[in-house]
């Protein structure tokens, strides 16, 4: 496997690991604050909504990490790019990754991932095809 895809994967799980860590610590922190309004109210459902601690929770709430990944388009790519794209889609899906996780190591669109591997296996059959003939 190229180094460059090595990082694209390296890059991919990094981007996981620090999304879940931030997950994690807005959960802990959305229960600190859950619990300090039932140790006030005893229960969530009891607190106005013009409190101080049912507003920290509903601000707490805007703050909640997104997972995002970048989608390209191979339009926006040059042909050289692409090529290299494709390549390495394949080698991804020979690795067993699925194509969600493809399309986000790669940073293109999941349909574009499936249309790849779709046309590679249509040539794999295709060419197993052919030496059975011969």
């Amino acid at each position: 496997m190229s180094k460059l895809l090595n990082l694209k994967i390296r890059n991919y799980e990094k981007i996981i690991h620090d999304h879940n860590r931030a997950n994690k610590r807005f959960y802990d922190e959305l229960l600190v604050l859950i619990q300090q309004c039932e140790g006030r109210y005893k229960s969530v459902a009891e607190t106005p909504d013009d409190s101080p601690e049912w507003q920290a929770i509903v601000l707490k709430r805007t703050e909640q990490p997104i997972l995002s990944f970048r989608s390209r388009k191979m339009g926006d790519m040059s042909a050289r790019e692409a090529a290299k794209i494709h390549q390495e889609v394949v080698e991804l899906y020979n690795r067993g990754y699925p194509t969600a996780t493809i399309a986000h190591i790669l940073e293109i669109r999941a349909s574009t991932v499936g249309s790849t591997i779709a046309s590679y296996q249509h040539q794999i059959n295709y060419q197993n095809i052919r030496k059975v003939k011969m």
